[in-house]
């Protein structure tokens, strides 16, 4: 990670788990964001971050929209409370293995997490959301 990305320093690791913090530039504005990661344990019952990569955006907070047009109140997340604030980034489809273990998070993670701040400025500005993607239990996708 620090070849690549040197300004993401490991805030927290243990054996099995890392956090990255670091900041990645959208179109105009510089986000804080986390990376966690953990060796999958048990299939079927891990939390996210031992299955792929979650990224968060930690400053500034996203800012839900809740009359957008497209995505309110936040576009491609994985909603989580209390804070939708602190939500996962939808940065991938995982049914379509876009990402798997043995892939770098620097080479996939972060660049994916750098495009989802540029599109997720453009929805604050327009509404719209431009970044592409399906969301899980997609209707669409029963149609296929």
């Amino acid at each position: 990670m620090h070849l690549r990305w040197p300004n993401f320093e490991v805030f927290q690791r243990s054996t099995d788990k890392v956090l990255w913090v670091g900041e990645l530039v959208g179109i105009e504005c510089r986000h804080v964001v986390s990376v966690e990661y953990g060796l999958p344990r048990d299939p079927g019952t891990d939390p996210l971050f031992r299955i792929f990569p979650l990224v968060r955006v930690m400053s500034p907070r996203l800012m839900p929209q809740w009359d957008a047009a497209e995505e309110a109140p936040l576009p491609h997340v994985y909603f989580q409370e209390p804070d939708i604030r602190y939500s996962p980034l939808c940065l991938f489809d995982p049914a379509a293995g876009e990402w798997a273990p043995s892939k770098s998070i620097a080479m996939t993670t972060i660049p994916w997490a750098a495009d989802w701040l540029a599109c997720y400025e453009i929805w604050l500005a327009t509404g719209r959301w431009r970044g592409g993607g399906r969301h899980a239990n997609d209707p669409m996708e029963k149609i296929a």
